[in-house]
This record gives C-alpha cells, structure tokens and sequence, in this order.
C-alpha cells in the first residue's frame, strides 16, 4: 500500500468530468447530474475562470421546486479545503476523511485543475491492487448490521434519514427482511424530486414511497466475497455502495460495504 499512498492525485483524475458555471440555472445542473450520474459538480465562474464551490446531488434535492430558476451561485458551498496537484493519495484521503468529503478540487492559482474522488481511490486500486484484494474478504471490511428501510417508507422520511446520516443510499427490505432493492440520492434525482425532506407526509408526498423511486435490480455481495468482487461494480457501473447478504436463499441485509471502506485500506496500511 505504501507505493499506492504515495501516488500523486494528479495522475488519478478522470479529466471528463462533467463542470458547472455561476450563472447555470439549478435545472441544468440537475439536467446535467441526472445524464452523466455525477455526484458532484465543481462550479466555476464564468468571467474569471476561477473556481468558486461545489454542488452535489445534496444541494440539488434540497431546493425546492418553486426556486428552480435560481442559479449556481446562489446554491454554492465553498469547501473547507482544496487540494494541490502535487499532494499524495495517503495525504488527501487522510483530509477527505477528516472534512467528511468525498470529492474536493485541486486547485492552482485559483484555477480549477480536477475533481478527485474517492472513486478515483477505488478504481486506482481495481487497477494497481488486484491481488491484495482479492486477499481480503468483505465480513472483515463491512458496516455490520446497517440501516435498512422498507417499500413502504415514504420518501419524505427516507430523505430525512440520508440528511441526518450524511448516508447517500440505503438497502431496501421486504418484510421478511430480504433485499429487494437500494434508494439513493441519484433515484430521487432521476424521478425529479425536490426538496422533498421538508414535504409533509401527511401531503402530497405521503403516498409516494420508496418502491416507486428505489432500484429494484441490485448487485449484492456475501461475508465471503473479496474486496475485488466488490470493487468491481463500483468501478464498472460506479455503484457507490454494496449490500452484503447472508446467502443466496434468504437474502439477509447483513452488511454493506462503500468506497470509503475500499479507500480506508490505504490509510490502515494493511
């Protein structure tokens, strides 16, 4: 892990990722998050060229559909810290950790140079590590025991869970507490919810539940699976976060795995 960790972020970057300007309206940002999939948008101003906060699929859901003619500037957060393109892995991970931030901007001279992530973490390990993971087993990695929710739930409280847990997705359970499904912020986004954590749910928003936003085919893993089996939808179809099973029959939400969990490796030097 020691070579990995010293590796400068520059060379990580996925150079493609999509970028907002000031004066953008929320529904483009929302438009342009909802067909690339990004999770956050590195906002720029568009006279200066300089970089001046993010806006993620949070900051999205939260304004409220009357305000969809605000702009960028007027949503943006200005983050806590910027990366330089010289900085290592083991460095920026130790900050992403330490902020609570899972995409920050490397900065030069007020200029926006890239947006790393912690996916490009996990993909950089897919492609440097496979054997070390394959080596490791999920039951060791895991969050035991997570949150589950249910069909049922309405998405107005389902919402205020992921607020409150700084969670981006859940697994969904039958009542048998079988997996049936995963929301996340991006499936909220996709059927054009806003702010829905400050909908009532004895309103409108009271008959529309999880089970008419979730994702019903979800890619699970077991307490034995490798770190590399679990790595391998993230960096394929950028699945931010795994549900382990008990098995195959009864489908048992046990624990989950995210990129944190893959990134942590890294930093515990194992």
């Amino acid at each position: 892990m020691y070579e990995i960790g010293n590796t400068k972020i520059i060379s990580l970057i996925d150079k493609s990722r999509p970028i907002g300007y000031s004066d953008d309206s929320v529904a483009t940002l929302r438009k342009i998050i909802r067909t690339t999939g990004a999770r956050a948008l590195p906002i720029i101003d568009k006279n200066t060229g300089n970089f001046i906060g993010i806006i993620d699929r949070g900051d999205i859901l939260i304004v409220s559909s009357t305000k969809t003619n605000a702009i960028a500037s007027s949503i943006v957060k200005e983050l806590p810290i910027e990366l330089n393109p010289d900085i290592k892995i083991i460095d920026a991970l130790e900050l992403m950790f330490k902020y609570d931030k899972w995409e920050l901007p490397i900065i030069e001279n007020k200029k926006y140079i890239g947006l790393f992530s912690i996916s490009d973490i996990v993909r950089f390990l897919f492609n440097n590590a496979k054997d070390y993971l394959k080596s490791l087993k999920a039951e060791d990695y895991m969050t035991k025991d997570p949150i589950v929710v249910s069909p049922d739930d309405p998405i107005s409280k389902i919402w205020k869970k992921m607020v409150e847990l700084k969670y981006a997705g859940l697994p969904v359970a039958n009542e048998k507490q079988k997996l049936v499904g995963i929301i996340t912020q991006f499936d909220l986004i996709k059927k054009g919810y806003t702010r829905v954590h400050f909908e009532s749910e004895s309103g409108i928003v009271k008959t529309t539940k999880v089970k008419d936003a979730m994702t019903y085919t979800v890619i699970y893993g077991y307490p034995w699976s490798t770190l590399y089996e679990i790595s391998i939808p993230m960096v394929k179809k950028d699945y931010g976060r795994i549900p382990i099973v008990s098995s195959e029959n009864d489908k048992k939400v046990i624990g989950i795995i995210d990129r944190e969990d893959l990134a942590k490796i890294i930093i515990r030097g194992d």
